[in-house]
């Protein structure tokens, strides 16, 4: 009974998302309006939407919840810290990001770099958030598989078809505010659940009785792996273009910062309850896919009400991220490309018709990826890291020091970091030992740090 009412709660809360959003879509009339909103999103607005957007998959299926199921509450600590610390940073940079209205990160990078550089940027974001979007895919189908047993793959081709849809009808007016009824849902699911369940299980004395030795601890992870969990969250979340997005789509610089703190507030006690939840799963369920934890003890270990709640948050997370992420590559592909290089006269139509074009041919080329790289918390990672490398040394270089860089730094940089990345992923995947002991952002992003180091103004080369 209550896994058939977790389902009837997911259909129920994705077709008020859907309403939302269409309602909410029709507001936008120009290329600015599609995406940034018009420059005019509120503080509560913009919260809800940067937690919703930053926290889809990859925390309640990936990110803390796996790591923390499989590995222990050390591993899960260090893959969520890196959210809040690079979110602290990010929320003192917020002002300077909102003064440059631009619409995307390229178009950031070109006014210090230039050109190429914008060019070498599109490609990597493109590179990463198809990435991104393929695990939301996937997420979507484990919860479809926890809680009805649909097949792994139909429920992805099932999200797939509902994630492409509704974002052929975005703009970040619709993504924005079903945003942030999602995180209304999520925080009184996750506040109220995951407390129930600890309390309904025996209390967290029992739970930490039933788990693993030392899962409390650093379990079986290695210190390089722990730092393989935090740097890639870290360095990502400080350039993530979807965050810039939401910060030009600010009302004004105030606003910005402002809801940079709640958005980093609000994930830390986020990040908290998951990583309790997978503890708690941990002890419970000892022999489940620890991508399915958190969804499994919504459905098996809270009351119906609350745990129906939850799964419904869950799948809009993950939905509304998936949006959020084909709309930010739609944009590239219109504002970065198209009315950059092809067709710079091109009318509003035009733009918006090349977008919605992108997210449709991106969209089946992220459900293409997820078929031949299934392993969730591996493709978060190397998402991650192929980004937080290649993009956000040189973007926060751009945004806080553009006197002191030079064209050639960035280009180099951001080839640098999304180079070795590759590489160092296919040296582990050769079986080289160096690659599997030592994750690529320990090695990928100093050196992109260093390109713009060497290249910088004052005793440039």
């Amino acid at each position: 009974m209550q896994v058939t009412f977790a389902f009837y709660c997911v259909i129920a809360y994705l077709l008020v998302i859907t309403v939302v959003g269409i309602y909410y879509g029709k507001k936008v009339k120009t290329q600015e309006d599609y995406s940034v909103a018009g420059r005019s999103l509120p503080t509560p607005i913009l919260i809800g939407t940067l937690m919703a957007t930053w926290m889809g998959a990859g925390t309640v299926l990936g990110g803390p919840a796996a790591s923390g199921y499989q590995y222990g509450l050390m591993a899960a600590i260090a893959f969520s810290m890196g959210s809040p610390v690079g979110q602290f940073v990010l929320s003192f940079v917020a002002k300077k990001i909102r003064r440059m209205n631009a619409q995307t990160v390229p178009e950031v990078i070109e006014k210090v770099y230039g050109s190429l550089a914008r060019v070498l940027a599109t490609v990597i974001i493109m590179l990463a958030y198809i990435g991104i979007v393929a695990y939301q895919y996937k997420g979507v189908g484990l919860i479809l598989n926890s809680i009805l047993g649909v097949p792994e793959n139909i429920g992805t081709l099932i999200a797939f078809g509902v994630i492409v849809v509704t974002a052929l009808f975005g703009g970040l007016y619709s993504v924005a505010y079903t945003d942030f009824l999602s995180c209304c849902m999520m925080m009184a699911g996750l506040f109220i659940g995951v407390p129930m369940a600890i309390s309904m299980a025996g209390g967290w004395s029992w739970v930490a009785a039933n788990i693993p030795p030392g899962h409390l601890g650093f379990g079986s992870i290695s210190f390089p792996q722990l730092l393989g969990f935090f740097f890639p969250v870290f360095f990502y979340v400080m350039g993530d273009q979807n965050m810039y997005q939401r910060f030009f789509a600010a009302k004004d610089e105030k606003t910005a910062m402002q809801s940079g703190i709640g958005w980093m507030i609000g994930c830390t006690a986020t990040y908290f309850f998951v990583a309790a939840a997978a503890i708690a799963a941990r002890a419970l369920y000892p022999n489940i896919n620890a991508a399915q934890s958190f969804v499994h003890l919504a459905t098996h270990g809270m009351p119906t009400i609350i745990g129906g709640i939850c799964v419904a948050a869950i799948t809009a997370f993950i939905v509304t991220t998936a949006n959020s992420f084909l709309l930010s590559v739609g944009v590239n592909m219109s504002w970065d490309v198209y009315a950059r290089f092809v067709n710079p006269d091109a009318p509003t139509e035009k733009k918006l018709f090349v977008s919605r074009a992108s997210v449709l041919g991106l969209g089946i080329l992220a459900y293409v990826v997820i078929q031949y790289y299934p392993e969730l918390l591996i493709l978060q990672q190397y998402t991650y890291t192929m980004y937080g490398a290649a993009i956000t040394p040189a973007l926060l270089a751009a945004v806080m020091f553009p006197e002191r860089i030079t064209p050639l730094g960035g280009v180099v940089s951001i080839f640098t970091g999304g180079a070795v990345t590759i590489a160092w992923e296919t040296a582990k995947t050769a079986g080289w030992a160096v690659a599997k002991t030592y994750p690529p952002v320990l090695i990928a992003a100093p050196l992109a740090i260093l390109a713009l180091i060497i290249f910088r103004k004052n005793g440039k080369k």
